[in-house]
């Protein structure tokens, strides 16, 4: 008996090293757990194209965010890129053809990317937007893009100490104080308001920013233009805008027709300016000019109206899709929602600065926007799109500064109005927008 049993014990010991060693070899390091635990078997790694305009697939933030989710998940990310001027264009054909990227990076809103071709996006993220850039969106209850960009203002720069001079105190909450303020800053002599005049565009910033009210005190107006109901000539509220904005002319640099926005740095900085019309991205440009003297300037939010104020972003910046017939859309997904992640979106944006498009972010930002930001926190002032994006969302407009080009030229308020919405009639017609 004992002689058979020395025989057995050690086949049967090489046998449970045996089973053992081919149980240890079947594991993943998915599925290896302490204390007998199991694991769900790790995922097989995928790879994720990404397509975007090829300026912004240089970008320093998307590139190092991308290194640190190949390293956490195991996936890969291949950026698919396309000139600047036909990536959208591309986009939309390669969505329509099902030969759609995983997932893009592009300009936020339907006017670009129609959100009937993408996916619905989820995640503790969403719950945190900022609601104005959870308007520019969603959809019908249901976030389509994932805002990848700091929010920068466009707003009033104003010189302090001419401010602190002429005794006016912030923020201008309503239309007269912002006249008031006008007339004390010209009662010391300082030109209140500098407007280049010959950048076109910048004559429509004084109702972009100061004009949301017009249209969001009357959204069954906004309804009508978007359906071609009303041209924005029989539109009270636009007809007032007009008048209160045109009202500012006298305050304007005299050459105000001839002058550039760089013409304005030095007096600006120098206080023979009190504020222009413009915004925070001229930080650095100003900063370059007078660096001694960048700290007297700031920003502040402005309107046109007797009981409305907001901040005006400009929300034409990145964000994140996934089409509804990409390949890998879970993937996609989840690579959106690393990335949303506060540590994450912070890589993301770099260089670039501003206040978070999320609630409870930290973000950073230059001096005018940490001064905006706690203007608006202290006064609860909410954040905006300009006038009419606020409103009309998506719906093509065309040329909105041309009218404005046209009134303070001296064209007849109803004639400039018509004129702009014979072009943008003609523009949706082409497009075949519904209703035109």
């Amino acid at each position: 008996m004992n002689r058979r049993l020395k025989r057995i014990i050690p086949g049967i010991a090489i046998l449970n090293m045996v089973l053992w060693t081919a149980a240890c070899g079947n594991n993943t390091a998915g599925n290896s757990a302490p204390n007998g635990q199991e694991q769900t078997p790790q995922k097989e790694a995928v790879t994720l194209t990404l397509a975007t305009f090829n300026e912004w697939a240089k970008a320093e933030g998307l590139n190092e965010s991308i290194k640190l989710y190949e390293e956490a998940t195991g996936n890969k990310v291949q950026l698919d890129v396309y000139p600047d001027d036909q990536f959208l264009n591309v986009l939309k054909t390669k969505i329509s053809t099902n030969d759609a990227p995983d997932l893009f990076l592009a300009n936020i809103g339907e006017s670009y990317v129609p959100y009937t071709l993408l996916e619905p996006l989820t995640g503790p993220w969403v719950d945190v937007m900022e609601d104005s850039v959870k308007k520019i969106a969603s959809k019908e209850d249901s976030i389509y893009m994932a805002y990848a960009f700091p929010l920068g203002f466009l707003d009033v720069i104003y010189n302090k100490p001419v401010f602190e001079k002429a005794g006016i105190s912030l923020p201008l909450t309503t239309y007269q104080e912002l006249l008031e303020a006008c007339e004390a800053l010209q009662a010391i002599g300082v030109t209140p308001i500098f407007m280049p005049g010959k950048d076109s565009w910048t004559y429509e910033m004084i109702p972009a920013l100061g004009g949301v009210y017009a249209l969001k005190n009357n959204p069954d107006a906004a309804n009508k233009m978007i359906a071609g109901e009303v041209k924005p000539s029989e539109v009270q509220a636009l007809e007032e805008l007009a008048d209160r904005s045109l009202a500012l002319k006298k305050y304007f640099n005299k050459n105000h027709m001839s002058a550039q926005t760089a013409d304005g740095y030095e007096g600006l900085l120098n206080g023979e300016y009190g504020m222009a019309f413009l915004g925070d991205w001229l930080y650095d440009d100003f900063a370059k000019v007078g660096p001694d003297k960048i700290s007297d300037l700031s920003m502040m939010p402005v309107t046109l109206s007797d009981d409305y104020i907001s901040a005006i972003s400009n929300f034409t910046g990145r964000a994140f899709g996934v089409p509804a017939n990409a390949k890998h859309k879970d993937d996609a997904k989840q690579f959106i929602n690393f990335m949303m992640e506060p540590e994450h979106f912070n890589t993301i944006v770099k260089p670039f600065k501003g206040a978070s498009p999320y609630k409870g972010y930290a973000s950073e930002m230059n001096p005018w926007q940490q001064d905006m930001m706690g203007m608006l926190n202290e006064h609860d002032i909410p954040i905006t799109d300009s006038y009419l994006k606020e409103e009309v969302g998506a719906f093509q407009l065309g040329e909105t500064w041309k009218p404005w080009l046209d009134m303070f030229a001296g064209k007849a308020v109803d004639r400039a109005y018509d004129d702009w919405y014979k072009d943008y009639r003609r523009l949706n017609q082409a497009q075949k927008t519904p209703g035109w």
